[in-house]
Protein backbone atom coordinates (compact mmCIF):
# COMPACT_ATOMS: atom_id res chain seq x y z
CA UNK A 1 0.00 0.00 0.00
CA UNK A 2 1.31 3.35 -0.76
CA UNK A 3 1.85 6.13 1.96
CA UNK A 4 1.12 9.02 -0.38
CA UNK A 5 -1.20 11.32 1.05
CA UNK A 6 -4.10 11.93 -1.08
CA UNK A 7 -5.42 15.37 -0.94
CA UNK A 8 -9.18 16.12 -1.34
CA UNK A 9 -9.22 18.71 -4.49
CA UNK A 10 -12.84 19.43 -3.93
CA UNK A 11 -13.14 23.34 -4.47
CA UNK A 12 -13.56 24.84 -0.94
CA UNK A 13 -17.18 26.45 -0.44
CA UNK A 14 -16.83 30.30 -0.50
CA UNK A 15 -18.60 32.16 1.98
CA UNK A 16 -20.43 35.79 1.59
CA UNK A 17 -16.96 36.92 3.43
CA UNK A 18 -14.78 35.40 1.35
CA UNK A 19 -16.44 38.55 -1.19
CA UNK A 20 -16.24 41.71 1.09
CA UNK A 21 -13.40 43.76 0.52
CA UNK A 22 -11.22 45.50 3.99
CA UNK A 23 -12.75 49.11 2.74
CA UNK A 24 -14.57 50.72 4.72
CA UNK A 25 -18.31 51.00 3.00
CA UNK A 26 -18.90 55.21 2.43
CA UNK A 27 -22.67 55.71 1.24
CA UNK A 28 -24.94 58.29 2.72
CA UNK A 29 -27.01 56.63 5.76
CA UNK A 30 -30.13 54.66 4.86
CA UNK A 31 -28.67 54.33 1.22
CA UNK A 32 -30.22 51.45 -0.57
CA UNK A 33 -26.75 50.67 -1.82
CA UNK A 34 -25.88 48.85 1.19
CA UNK A 35 -28.66 46.25 0.62
CA UNK A 36 -27.47 46.03 -3.10
CA UNK A 37 -23.92 44.99 -1.68
CA UNK A 38 -25.21 43.21 0.54
CA UNK A 39 -27.28 40.97 -1.03
CA UNK A 40 -24.68 40.48 -4.13
CA UNK A 41 -22.21 39.12 -1.81
CA UNK A 42 -24.36 36.85 -0.03
CA UNK A 43 -25.37 35.05 -3.67
CA UNK A 44 -21.93 34.80 -5.31
CA UNK A 45 -21.33 32.05 -3.48
CA UNK A 46 -23.97 30.02 -4.51
CA UNK A 47 -22.54 30.20 -8.04
CA UNK A 48 -18.29 31.27 -7.75
CA UNK A 49 -16.48 28.54 -6.73
CA UNK A 50 -13.49 30.86 -7.81
CA UNK A 51 -14.00 34.14 -6.84
CA UNK A 52 -10.51 35.43 -8.83
CA UNK A 53 -12.44 34.74 -11.70
CA UNK A 54 -15.04 37.14 -11.13
CA UNK A 55 -14.75 41.05 -12.32
CA UNK A 56 -16.78 44.49 -11.69
CA UNK A 57 -16.93 46.89 -13.52
CA UNK A 58 -18.13 50.49 -12.68
CA UNK A 59 -18.42 53.97 -14.06
CA UNK A 60 -18.60 57.14 -12.04
CA UNK A 61 -21.21 57.60 -9.29
CA UNK A 62 -22.23 56.78 -5.55
CA UNK A 63 -23.09 52.80 -7.03
CA UNK A 64 -19.30 53.16 -9.12
CA UNK A 65 -18.01 52.48 -5.83
CA UNK A 66 -19.15 48.76 -5.92
CA UNK A 67 -15.72 47.23 -7.29
CA UNK A 68 -13.43 48.51 -3.67
CA UNK A 69 -16.11 46.55 -1.87
CA UNK A 70 -15.72 43.46 -3.35
CA UNK A 71 -12.45 41.23 -2.76
CA UNK A 72 -12.52 39.79 -6.27
CA UNK A 73 -10.78 41.83 -9.57
CA UNK A 74 -12.26 45.21 -10.25
CA UNK A 75 -11.85 48.60 -12.38
CA UNK A 76 -13.62 51.91 -11.31
CA UNK A 77 -13.57 52.89 -14.98
CA UNK A 78 -14.15 56.21 -16.54
CA UNK A 79 -18.04 57.64 -16.49
CA UNK A 80 -20.17 56.17 -18.61
CA UNK A 81 -17.79 53.62 -20.81
CA UNK A 82 -17.97 50.93 -18.36
CA UNK A 83 -19.89 48.87 -20.36
CA UNK A 84 -17.67 48.83 -23.35
CA UNK A 85 -14.86 48.85 -21.19
CA UNK A 86 -16.43 45.07 -19.50
CA UNK A 87 -17.01 44.09 -22.75
CA UNK A 88 -13.36 44.16 -23.99
CA UNK A 89 -12.90 42.27 -20.42
CA UNK A 90 -15.17 39.81 -21.30
CA UNK A 91 -13.54 39.69 -24.83
CA UNK A 92 -10.14 39.60 -23.78
CA UNK A 93 -11.11 36.73 -21.17
CA UNK A 94 -14.33 35.01 -21.59
CA UNK A 95 -13.73 32.49 -18.71
CA UNK A 96 -14.11 35.57 -16.31
CA UNK A 97 -17.48 36.15 -14.57
CA UNK A 98 -18.10 40.14 -15.40
CA UNK A 99 -20.86 42.05 -13.86
CA UNK A 100 -21.66 45.99 -14.30
CA UNK A 101 -22.35 48.52 -12.09
CA UNK A 102 -23.60 52.01 -12.72
CA UNK A 103 -26.69 54.14 -11.65
CA UNK A 104 -29.17 55.85 -14.16
CA UNK A 105 -26.85 58.98 -15.03
CA UNK A 106 -23.61 57.37 -15.67
CA UNK A 107 -25.45 54.58 -17.69
CA UNK A 108 -28.59 55.94 -19.29
CA UNK A 109 -26.98 60.26 -19.32
CA UNK A 110 -22.75 59.75 -21.38
CA UNK A 111 -22.89 56.60 -21.28
CA UNK A 112 -26.41 55.84 -23.29
CA UNK A 113 -25.33 55.05 -26.36
CA UNK A 114 -22.68 52.33 -24.89
CA UNK A 115 -25.90 51.09 -22.71
CA UNK A 116 -28.37 50.68 -25.75
CA UNK A 117 -25.53 48.94 -27.99
CA UNK A 118 -23.99 46.41 -25.26
CA UNK A 119 -27.83 45.35 -24.99
CA UNK A 120 -27.76 44.92 -28.70
CA UNK A 121 -24.80 43.00 -28.94
CA UNK A 122 -25.47 40.60 -26.03
CA UNK A 123 -22.20 39.96 -24.63
CA UNK A 124 -22.34 38.07 -21.54
CA UNK A 125 -22.52 40.35 -19.11
CA UNK A 126 -24.25 40.70 -15.75
CA UNK A 127 -25.11 44.22 -15.49
CA UNK A 128 -26.89 46.75 -12.70
CA UNK A 129 -28.52 49.38 -13.00
CA UNK A 130 -28.95 51.55 -9.78
CA UNK A 131 -31.51 53.62 -10.76
CA UNK A 132 -32.50 56.23 -7.93
CA UNK A 133 -34.03 58.80 -10.36
CA UNK A 134 -31.33 61.56 -8.94
CA UNK A 135 -27.81 62.36 -9.75
CA UNK A 136 -26.56 61.21 -5.89
CA UNK A 137 -22.69 61.75 -6.02
CA UNK A 138 -22.75 65.16 -7.33
CA UNK A 139 -25.99 65.94 -4.84
CA UNK A 140 -28.85 65.90 -6.47
CA UNK A 141 -29.16 67.24 -9.89
CA UNK A 142 -32.02 65.56 -11.97
CA UNK A 143 -31.13 62.36 -14.26
CA UNK A 144 -32.50 60.41 -17.32
CA UNK A 145 -35.03 59.36 -15.24
CA UNK A 146 -36.13 61.80 -13.13
CA UNK A 147 -39.67 62.19 -13.40
CA UNK A 148 -41.10 65.04 -15.57
CA UNK A 149 -41.53 68.38 -12.90
CA UNK A 150 -38.22 67.20 -10.59
CA UNK A 151 -37.28 70.29 -8.92
CA UNK A 152 -33.66 69.74 -8.09
CA UNK A 153 -30.44 72.05 -8.05
CA UNK A 154 -30.15 71.97 -11.62
CA UNK A 155 -33.99 72.14 -12.26
CA UNK A 156 -35.51 74.87 -9.43
CA UNK A 157 -38.49 75.42 -11.27
CA UNK A 158 -38.94 71.59 -12.61
CA UNK A 159 -37.71 69.51 -15.28
CA UNK A 160 -38.98 69.95 -18.47
CA UNK A 161 -38.12 66.66 -20.38
CA UNK A 162 -39.69 63.22 -20.23
CA UNK A 163 -37.88 60.61 -18.32
CA UNK A 164 -36.14 57.56 -19.86
CA UNK A 165 -38.22 54.16 -19.02
CA UNK A 166 -35.22 51.84 -18.12
CA UNK A 167 -37.56 48.77 -19.33
CA UNK A 168 -39.33 50.12 -22.23
CA UNK A 169 -35.01 51.27 -23.18
CA UNK A 170 -33.74 47.75 -22.51
CA UNK A 171 -36.80 46.08 -24.25
CA UNK A 172 -36.33 48.61 -27.15
CA UNK A 173 -32.74 47.02 -27.64
CA UNK A 174 -33.67 43.79 -27.93
CA UNK A 175 -32.17 43.20 -24.31
CA UNK A 176 -32.32 39.52 -23.85
CA UNK A 177 -32.97 39.36 -20.35
CA UNK A 178 -34.21 42.06 -18.33
CA UNK A 179 -35.48 42.01 -14.66
CA UNK A 180 -36.32 44.84 -11.60
CA UNK A 181 -36.23 44.37 -8.21
CA UNK A 182 -35.99 46.30 -5.11
CA UNK A 183 -33.39 47.13 -2.43
CA UNK A 184 -36.03 46.76 0.68
CA UNK A 185 -37.21 43.30 -1.26
CA UNK A 186 -33.50 41.26 -0.53
CA UNK A 187 -35.12 37.97 -1.17
CA UNK A 188 -36.38 38.76 -4.51
CA UNK A 189 -33.11 40.55 -5.19
CA UNK A 190 -31.11 37.57 -4.51
CA UNK A 191 -33.53 35.63 -6.68
CA UNK A 192 -32.67 38.30 -9.63
CA UNK A 193 -29.52 38.07 -9.35
CA UNK A 194 -29.06 34.13 -9.68
CA UNK A 195 -31.44 33.69 -12.43
CA UNK A 196 -29.61 36.58 -14.45
CA UNK A 197 -26.08 34.79 -13.41
CA UNK A 198 -27.57 31.46 -14.96
CA UNK A 199 -28.57 33.51 -18.30
CA UNK A 200 -26.19 33.30 -21.03
CA UNK A 201 -25.80 36.82 -22.73
CA UNK A 202 -26.56 40.36 -21.53
CA UNK A 203 -28.45 40.14 -18.34
CA UNK A 204 -29.79 43.94 -16.85
CA UNK A 205 -31.28 44.40 -13.31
Amino acid sequence: MSNETIENTAPVKLTAKDFTSDQEVKWCPGCGDYSILKQVQTVLPDFVTEKEKVVFVSGIGCSSRFPYYMATYGMHSIHGRATAIATGVKIANPGLTVWVVGGDGDLLSIGGNHFIHMLRRNPDLKLMLFNNQIYGLTKGQYSPTSPKGTVAKSTPLGSVDEPFNPAELALGAKASFFARTLDRDPKHMQAMLVRANAHKGSALL
